[in-house]
């Protein structure tokens, strides 16, 4: 963590200190407002209140000056529109039941029944993502079409997509070019 985040923080805290405690005048230095605050616990008769209100304040000043990406990484990964928690459920039974498959080395009637049942599994999962990406596409297009009957997807439909053709130089025998 850099220091000047550090810094921040100790100016975010001078300006969230007087915010919450009234009687604390905020002078500009930390020296002088640690002796307000020993000062005004000293004569404290509700001390949780007056905890509360301080972890209130170094909450606030901590948010403010170190900015947490709060992100998720997986999150941030784009996935496909057509994807459900069944689907990520299948696959990591498919998993399994190819792991078993593969680590059952001793008996091979059993490696058999488990690969058989591996491979059922697996063709109801293909299935299963077939099924689930033509509903997802159907979905596209029908809601595509109740906005503009003819945008991208008719064009692309009857064949009537344009590429764009980008116009290049060529460069004859004598040297010049077109």
């Amino acid at each position: 963590m850099k220091e000047d985040k550090y810094y921040e923080y100790d100016r975010k805290l001078e300006k969230e200190i007087p915010k919450i405690f009234k009687n604390i005048i905020h002078k500009g230095r930390v020296e002088e407002m640690d002796m307000n605050l020993s000062t005004t616990v000293a004569n404290e008769n509700d001390l949780e209140m007056l905890v509360d209100s301080f972890t209130e304040a170094m909450q606030t000043a901590c948010r403010e000056a170190f900015k947490i990406n709060t992100k998720n990484k997986t999150k941030e990964k784009k996935s496909v529109p057509w994807w459900t928690d069944s689907l990520t459920i299948m696959r990591k039974r498919i998993n399994a039941l190819r792991r078993l498959h593969q680590r059952t080395k001793n008996n091979e009637e059993l490696r058999e029944s488990r690969k058989h049942k591996h491979l059922e599994e697996k063709k109801k999962y293909q299935y299963e993502i077939r099924k689930e990406k033509i509903n997802s596409w159907k979905e596209y297009c029908n809601m595509a079409v109740s906005l503009n009957p003819w945008s991208h997807e008719y064009k692309l439909a009857t064949g009537k997509v344009r590429t764009n053709s980008i116009m290049t130089t060529l460069r004859k025998p004598d040297g010049t070019v077109t």
